[in-house]
């Protein structure tokens, strides 16, 4: 038999009772609301009820975003929203209360009915069903039959915590999807930047403290019914509620990073905050909480990558993508397991005697689908999951292999050194120089033989650490290169402490130089050679793919080259054949 279900409602000294029969009720100081309530500590939208999956719900306001004033309290506990079950106890003010009740059965002949009702109302009066008076503690009892609920409030900065706005948010796509098709809402997630910063120069409490201003920030320069909640971490959440259209939910947004972006005194340091967002609206016609925050996340991750302090609308295109990366990533877990990783190697000469004095390895991915991958297509996702520490060492460990057997090589000579270059994230590898001696003890590496290329922009992040791993690497035998000099930041008095071997001139500036020899690239490489040669470093050219590059360089006594003028990286067995030949020089210079 269908459930009949009933709020009983006492209003002061007035008790009375609402049958539910609609899907929606609003309850408020509203002449036109549902269920009127004349107490002046109720809200013009208080609350509203409504039917969804077999259920009855509340939430605190209505579903155009805007809340109650003094809250929506269920059993004891502060809620946005919540599941009524038989006995919940609803506070709305003071002086305002309500009881939900399912029954089963007739209505109009039933005693066990009437009785339940004249108990509710007893004990709204604060007596039991012989009207004797009630203990508060008995009442106290009696009002917490339904389940307890779980916290809904972040306890740094009391805003909603993650689970009361995935709640909220879940409700109002239902309501999209139930109840009115029209009803349209943004998701903004945001995530502090350079929040880690903040924590390691002035502590865990500043930061905590930071977190504290910035929740108050969004609170203030929100509308009033939009919710904002602190998701973990330094991520929160903002639901736009009721909005007309994606244009607004940006200005929300551009207004919300200005407000943000305000001085804040922290431990006697001003700081400069500021956030990336990533929106996600339901004109995309979203079925899930899951999806919508997904691509609110990607949309933030997007801003992240293109700058911080701004914030990055979600389209399929990002969907796409990042879909197209997941996959990616899964198939190079399986790559580094099926052998499917390879190097090439490109020739590296020495341009005064005109011979082969070493190859640099470029990794390849040998992809089963999509074919010949580069690294630039799959080294930055490797980066971000930690693949890079396992595929740095199979790199090294690769090269080494190979060095070991063109030393056994007769038709070889001289010894080859190959180059490996090396990320950012493989120098903070605890494990680095230990594993990089295992592997030279393996192969029988000797002191030169094997060489590690950074970039100029890499060493300069944390130079102080990276000066510390160079010396390590160079007491164990292995050179540093300074890889695409001239395109970072290096300051001489850095650059002498680098315990370095060979500068490598970055490809834009060989690339740049002109016939006529009267550009700013062929200064450029002049003074960068100049340079190397005052500190005692060797120096590479690489990008070298004209005859005239090659004759300028010549002219200005660079040491080494590579480039497609000599050679494409190719794979072993072809660098091998030409390691065994020689190159031919066909230039007269």
């Amino acid at each position: 038999m269908e459930s009949k279900r009933f709020l009983l409602f006492r209003e002061e000294e007035n008790i009375f009772v609402e049958v539910l029969t609609k899907k929606i009720y609003t309850i408020g100081r509203r002449s036109h609301d549902d269920i009127f309530l004349a107490n002046r500590g109720i809200s013009r939208c208080h609350a509203s009820v409504y039917f969804l999956n077999s259920k009855f719900w509340i939430i605190d306001g209505d579903f155009k975003g805007r809340t109650s004033t003094n809250g929506l309290i269920v059993n004891g506990q502060k809620v946005l929203l919540h599941e009524l079950n038989q006995y919940d106890v609803i506070t709305f003010c003071r002086d305002v209360h309500a009881i939900f009740l399912e029954y089963q059965g007739d209505l109009a002949s039933s005693k066990a009915f009437e009785d339940s009702i004249r108990n509710v109302i007893l004990f709204f009066s604060g007596k039991d069903k012989q009207g004797m008076r009630l203990l508060d503690s008995e009442i106290e009892e009696k009002t917490l039959r339904s389940r307890i609920q779980k916290p809904q409030s972040d306890d740094l900065t009391g805003l909603p915590n993650r689970s009361a706005f995935l709640a909220r948010v879940r409700k109002s796509l239902e309501f999209k999807e139930q109840i009115s098709k029209d009803h349209q809402f943004s998701i903004l997630f945001i995530d502090v930047d350079r929040f880690k910063m903040i924590n390691d120069s002035l502590g865990h409490l500043a930061g905590d403290q930071f977190l504290i201003h910035l929740a108050a920030r969004f609170a203030a320069c929100l509308r009033s019914g939009d919710m904002v909640a602190r998701l973990g971490g330094d991520e929160f959440g903002i639901l736009l509620d009721d909005i007309d259209n994606l244009e607004e939910a940006k200005a929300i947004a551009k207004r919300l990073q200005e407000y943000i972006a305000r001085p804040l005194q922290l431990e006697n340091q001003e700081v400069y905050p500021s956030i990336s967002i990533g929106i996600a609206s339901t004109h995309l016609q979203y079925r899930t909480v899951e999806e919508i925050l997904r691509d609110a996340d990607t949309a933030m991750y997007n801003a992240k990558k293109t700058g911080k302090a701004r914030f990055v609308v979600f389209d399929e295109k990002m969907h796409q993508r990042a879909s197209s990366l997941l996959k990616l990533d899964g198939d190079l877990r399986k790559a580094i397991e099926n052998q499917q990783l390879q190097l090439y190697y490109q020739p590296i000469l020495s341009l005064a005697e005109k011979s082969i004095v070493g190859f640099e390895a470029l990794i390849r991915w040998n992809h089963p689908e999509r074919g010949l991958l580069s690294p630039d297509i799959f080294i930055p996702i490797s980066e971000e999951t930690d693949l890079i520490y396992k595929i740095g060492i199979w790199t090294i460990h690769e090269a080494c292999r190979q060095i070991d057997l063109w030393r056994e090589n007769v038709d070889i000579q001289p010894i080859l050194y190959v180059n490996v270059n090396m990320s950012a994230k493989q120098l903070s590898d605890t494990h680095l120089i230990q594993n990089i001696k295992r592997i030279l003890r393996k192969f029988g590496i000797k002191s030169g033989e094997l060489k590690l290329e950074i970039t100029e922009s890499i060493a300069m992040q944390n130079s102080q650490h990276t000066i510390k791993i160079f010396n390590q690497l160079r007491e164990i035998g292995v050179p540093l290169v300074i890889d695409d000099f001239g395109t970072g930041y290096s300051s001489l008095s850095y650059l002498n402490r680098f315990p370095i071997d060979t500068l490598k001139i970055d490809r834009s500036f060989v690339s740049n130089i002109d016939i006529s020899n009267e550009n700013t690239s062929l200064n450029i490489t002049q003074s960068i050679i100049s340079l190397a040669h005052s500190l005692g470093v060797d120096v590479v050219a690489e990008g070298i793919e004209k005859a005239y590059h090659l004759a300028c360089l010549k002219q200005m006594k660079c040491d080494f080259g590579q480039g497609f003028l000599f050679s494409k990286p190719i794979e072993a067995d072809a660098a091998t054949h030409l390691a065994e030949n020689g190159l031919n020089w066909p230039w007269k210079f």
